[in-house]
């Protein structure tokens, strides 16, 4: 099957790649998906609109496939950060409330959250140990004074632990805590199921591990979020209904489209829905057992080779993304000179952060280390 899979993605072709963590390419199903999308605006106008509103139904049925949720709970938006804006901004807080937000977190889950101070609200820091999150860290955190919302990273970007959503879940349960989830680094690469895992709202745009377009991202929010998120931003679209232009009467809508204040990202959400379907075909669970195995074979090779590896070792706490600290060089060259040769992977703090797909093969794995060796020599 792997040749199949390939096949969608051409830049394999070209380069290696090994860099889902950052920007992933486009498949070329999602791009044609795009460019029809594009045709038909330029074809037709917005005269057959019905078909280009029954792609955005249809990449949303897909999207809450991925999720194992009802489309209901699924909103557009145009990045993960305005996802967590809109929960950040929306949920009811009080002067002296409390949001835990781990270190180690990409800025996008913590800038939101430290912009609430002009509204009384504290953030309270879980220490990073390692490149790890404890939970008895978390445990503590959660235990303080005035904290009604854990806002944590299905995955951290840098050294790619994977928070146990599931305990996290629990804890919050049992306090009456909001659970929101930044599932950027996880969605498409790894199983998620926020129902089962007690999370309330989750945000993770489409550009990394769903091999999707940029600016265009997804919103989940659970029957509850729905009730106690107020939109901070609404128009048109937000009311029950959009179409009665001639009729003022603001009544927002049930579902989380209410998020989704005016028009789509038409084409984008076409991209989108089609990069869903896509994993959806192959199977995120055989997604998931093929990232893990390359993974595993990067982390064998990179030992042989005496190098130092950054990222948590244990299986609960592995994700896609393995970082490995440089012998001699400094990451962001030795990423440069890996660049330069044709592979492609990422500098983060004090490593270089490789993250394959499924889609990438064990001669991809050896092209990387080739190209490390000699660059090992010349160094």
């Amino acid at each position: 099957m792997n040749d199949t899979w390939r096949k969608w993605f051409p830049v394999s072709s070209r380069i290696t790649y090994l860099n889902h963590a950052g920007v992933a390419p486009l498949s070329t199903r999602a791009a044609a998906a795009m460019e029809a999308a594009v045709r038909e605006c330029a074809e037709w106008g917005a005269f057959r609109y019905g078909r280009l509103l029954e792609g955005i139904r249809r990449a949303r049925q897909a999207a809450a496939a991925l999720l194992g949720t009802h489309p209901d709970h699924v909103a557009f938006v145009k990045n993960t950060s305005e996802g967590v804006s809109f929960v950040a901004e929306g949920f009811p807080w009080n002067p002296g409330d409390a949001v835990v937000v781990p270190e180690g977190e990409f800025p996008s889950n913590v800038y939101p959250w430290m912009n609430l101070a002009r509204r009384g609200v504290r953030v309270i820091r879980v220490p990073e140990r390692g490149g790890r999150l404890d939970l008895d860290d978390y445990r503590r955190a959660l235990a303080q004074a005035g904290v009604r919302m854990l806002a944590v990273s299905a995955v951290e970007y840098g050294t790619g632990f994977r928070n146990d959503l599931e305990a996290l879940g629990e804890m919050c349960r049992e306090r009456g805590v909001f659970l929101f989830v930044d599932a950027i680094q996880a969605l498409g690469c790894l199983p998620l199921t926020p129902e089962r895992l007690g999370i309330h709202a989750l945000a993770a745009d489409g550009h990394k591990w769903l091999c999707g377009p940029e600016g265009i991202g997804i919103l989940y929010l659970s029957s509850e979020a729905l009730e106690r998120l107020h939109p901070v931003e609404v128009g048109w679209n937000s009311v029950r209904d959009p179409m009665a232009f001639d009729r003022i009467r603001f009544e927002l809508r049930p579902d989380a489209a209410r998020f989704e204040a005016g028009s789509p990202s038409t084409v984008a959400i076409h991209g989108l829905g089609e990069a869903a379907r896509l994993l959806l075909e192959v199977g995120i669970d055989r997604v998931w057992a093929r990232v893990q195995e390359l993974w595993g074979e990067l982390a064998e090779g990179l030992r042989e080779r005496s190098y130092s590896i950054a990222s948590p070792l244990a299986p609960r706490e592995r994700s896609g993304i393995l970082t490995f600290v440089p012998r001699r060089t400094a990451p962001a060259d030795l990423a440069a000179g890996l660049h330069a040769e044709g592979v492609f992977v990422a500098a983060r703090g004090p490593g270089v952060r490789v993250s394959p797909h499924f889609y990438n093969t064990a001669e991809d794995l050896e092209r990387f280390f080739a190209a490390l060796e000699r660059l090992d020599r010349e160094g």
